[in-house]
């Protein structure tokens, strides 16, 4: 099999040719071989990420004006994750692959990417403007029991922070173009530029001795700028054709411009059920008590490396597989590359949940337990990261099924999906929080807004396996997306790494980094023993990622 091309220009011919059916033999490899491509460039940025939360916890703790930049970056970090990390992304990818696919023509997507640039720039400088003006009301919102200084203080940060949703979309553009054209690398390195500029923010509080929060949310506005001037630089590298002013569509691209975006709110709200259900979380986190934003927070930051670096990255490397195949009517090419989808999916996120609910605390405690951020602090941390680990499996999951609907073009049922995943997580935690009394069970109130918003992830899961299952019943194609022997196999490998990881951590002496890196030793080798004893199906599995497919990265 041929290996992957270095080139940063299109051939087109050789685009226009690109297999599409043939998931069992060809597709596989190249699917694994990109998204590990995209999560050791995601690692990367998670890393950075990492440190940037490391500051912030020095820098501000779990106090008042942590509570209130936590609140006010929290939409723009939503929009973030949405715009920036996959779901509009995801959206426009779907559209942009089928819409080609039916032209056959290189030339009709640079007409259509065009076309989208000026439509898609405008409706989000109306949205941001109108972001501006309701800012007060939006921080009312997202924190509704904050007192007053709090919620104006929040509302002030959260101007700074709103334009961001401008850059973010634009560079999603620019995103989705790139991963049409098999391009993975340069979008996948778009959060490190994002962290960088944090961390650039950061220094200058320190050194310049500015106000640690005003400082931060200027950082975020100031990376979504860079985000967006090199996401648009890798394009116009990828697509010399490529041209903003003076550059009139057709009639036809205009009309698959508005397709396009006709589709995107629809489903962005699909893809949007992880970062919704944490906005409800953290409204109701908000009458807890100060510092439980914070600490919600930072559990979530945690909670997001591995998320993000198999979940996301599965999700963004099968979504122009699934959609290609789906215009070719390969159905049963679709269902193979979906299962497979999913089987690398739990083969890694069952260990990372195990290893981290053995190690959780401690993980906690070396990261943030600096300047501000105090034992209290470590604790709440450390329970929320406990309360989401369940859902960790789950929230990896969706990012595939939903790859898969939208590749089916079931953007409204996954827009459904997400406002029943929101509604079961405000009911799970109105429920949760009315039994969670007393007072040995008030202090693990934290743990309230993490446990719904799991149940919520659950609730659409099995809505989206239902809804695909459905749809390709209609086509005469039936789906099989986790055997039970399979899971069997990776769920007690998953519990060797955590039960190893625990001990070792329990007969380690004292000393953090040292036991914390020994523990985790423990863990990966005891998981690879157990895939070697009763697993060898998933070190197969493992060792396609190094087979490199016919697609360029």
């Amino acid at each position: 099999m041929p290996g992957v091309a270095k080139q940063s220009r299109i051939d087109p011919e050789r685009w226009d040719n690109a297999p599409g059916n043939a998931c069992p033999r060809s597709q596989r490899p190249a699917l694994l071989h990109t998204a590990a491509l995209i999560a050791g460039l995601t690692l990367f940025s998670r890393i950075l990420g990492l440190l940037r939360d490391m500051g912030m916890a020095w820098l501000l703790g779990s106090g008042f004006m942590a509570d209130a930049l936590v609140v006010a970056m929290r939409l723009p970090h939503t929009l973030r994750r949405l715009l920036g990390e996959g779901s509009l992304s995801m959206t426009m990818t779907a559209s942009l692959v089928q819409q080609r696919t039916g032209l056959g023509q290189r030339q009709a997507l640079v007409s259509l990417s065009a076309a989208m640039f000026w439509r898609l720039g405008l409706s989000l400088l109306a949205l941001s403007l109108a972001g501006l003006c309701a800012a007060p009301w939006l921080a009312a919102v997202l924190a509704p029991g904050f007192s007053e200084l709090e919620l104006a203080t929040t509302t002030d940060l959260l101007r700074i922070c709103l334009p961001y949703v401008f850059t973010a979309g634009m560079a999603a553009l620019a995103m989705a173009v790139l991963h049409s054209c098999q391009i993975f690398w340069l979008p996948a390195l778009s959060p490190a530029v994002f962290n960088l500029s944090m961390l650039m923010s950061m220094a200058a509080a320190v050194f310049c001795s500015w106000e640690p929060a005003a400082a931060l949310a200027w950082g975020m506005l100031l990376g979504g700028l860079v985000q967006w001037l090199v996401q648009w630089l890798g394009l116009s590298r990828a697509l010399p054709d490529f041209r903003i002013l003076g550059f009139v569509s057709g009639s036809r691209e205009r009309r698959d411009a508005w397709r396009c975006l006709v589709r995107l709110p629809a489903g962005v709200l699909g893809a949007a059920a992880p970062q919704l259900s944490m906005l409800a979380a953290m409204a109701l986190a908000s009458g807890l008590g100060e510092g439980y934003i914070s600490t919600l927070y930072y559990a979530e930051r945690l909670l997001e490396l591995p998320m993000g670096l198999l979940g996301a990255c599965l999700g963004m490397a099968s979504l122009p597989v699934l959609s290609r195949l789906v215009a070719q009517h390969d159905l049963a090419g679709f269902s193979q590359c979906l299962s497979q989808a999913i089987r690398w999916a739990l083969l890694l996120s069952l260990p990372a949940a195990a290893g981290l609910w053995a190690v959780g605390p401690q993980l906690v405690e070396c990261l943030f337990y600096y300047g501000a951020f105090e034992q209290e602090a470590v604790r709440g941390t450390a329970l929320a990261l406990w309360a989401y680990l369940p859902a960790l499996p789950v929230f990896t999951c969706n990012r595939c099924l939903l790859a898969g609907c939208n590749a089916l073009g079931l953007v409204r049922h996954t827009a459904w999906s997400t406002g029943a995943a929101v509604l079961v997580t405000l009911a799970a935690a109105v429920i949760l929080r009315h039994s969670f009394v007393g007072a040995a069970l008030e202090s693990l109130s934290i743990m309230v807004p993490a446990l719904a918003v799991g149940l919520g992830a659950c609730c659409q899961a099995w809505l989206l396996t239902r809804g695909m299952k459905e749809t390709l019943r209609c086509r005469e194609q039936s789906i099989c997306l986790v055997q039970l022997g399979i899971l069997c196999r990776q769920a007690g490998a998953a519990l060797a790494a955590g039960l190893a990881a625990g001990g070792a951590l329990a007969c380690l002496p004292s000393g953090l980094w040292f036991s914390l890196m020994l523990s985790i030793a423990a863990g990966v080798l005891a998981w690879f023993a157990a895939l070697c004893v009763w697993g060898r199906g998933e070190l197969a599995v493992l060792r396609m990622a190094r087979q490199k497919g016919d697609y360029k990265i």
